[in-house]
């Protein structure tokens, strides 16, 4: 899960960019100021990620199975669905590093390993599961393609650009550019899981 970084907190008048730099992180009211003075809710917002990965998994699956009964080219459901469980084992490790090493780092006030590691974090969940997710997402969606209605078909279109906009981010460590990224894929990822809903649910439970 790629995390947007606020800005750095510097007066008016100062003459200095806004924008965040490298090190902030380690700013009084950055993530490992986070670490050290409220471990436990950092820690429940990785396990409920942690959760959110599985769900993704189990949406994909479901929904390539789903297709795959209706007759649709296995190859890209199945690969959909394998590009999802690396990406989940991506997720996890960057979640383990979170919850397993950089509290240690925090608290030592290790800045330099501190900014490392998360930024090994950042890669891992931002870039490359994040990323996986979205091939996955693309490989459903032009699988499934011809089984929706045009909207439907866009927002699923729109999923795969918000997430490979944020991939594009997450590596290149914008804060803006993962913003903006989120802007487009939260709206487009809703109105393309209730549409898939939706015309479940007016098919007797199958997609088409």
């Amino acid at each position: 899960m790629a995390r947007v970084r606020g800005p750095s907190h510097r007066g008016p008048g100062d003459g200095a960019d806004p924008s965040p730099r490298p090190g902030d992180e380690c700013r009084p009211d950055g993530p490992a100021s986070l670490r050290r003075t409220a471990p436990a809710l950092v820690d429940r917002g990785w396990l409920s990620w942690t959760v959110a990965a599985v769900t993704i998994l189990n949406f994909y699956a479901r929904f390539a199975a789903a297709h795959l009964a209706r007759g649709v080219s296995p190859a890209p459901l199945q690969a959909a669905v394998l590009l999802t469980i690396v990406a989940v084992a991506a997720d996890w490790a960057a979640q383990t590093v979170e919850m397993f090493v950089l509290p240690g780092l925090a608290h030592a006030a290790n800045a330099a390993d501190f900014l490392v590691w998360h930024r090994a974090a950042v890669v891992l969940t931002g870039f490359l599961a994040n990323g996986l997710y979205t091939v996955s997402a693309l490989l459903l969606v032009w699988a499934s393609r011809r089984a929706y209605p045009r909207w439907i078909q866009v927002a699923g279109f729109g999923v795969v650009a918000g997430g490979a906009i944020l991939s594009a981010a997450a590596w290149a460590d914008s804060a803006t550019g993962m913003l903006f990224a989120n802007v487009v894929l939260v709206p487009c990822l809703l109105v393309w899981l209730a549409g898939v809903a939706i015309s479940a649910h007016m098919h007797g439970g199958n997609p088409t």
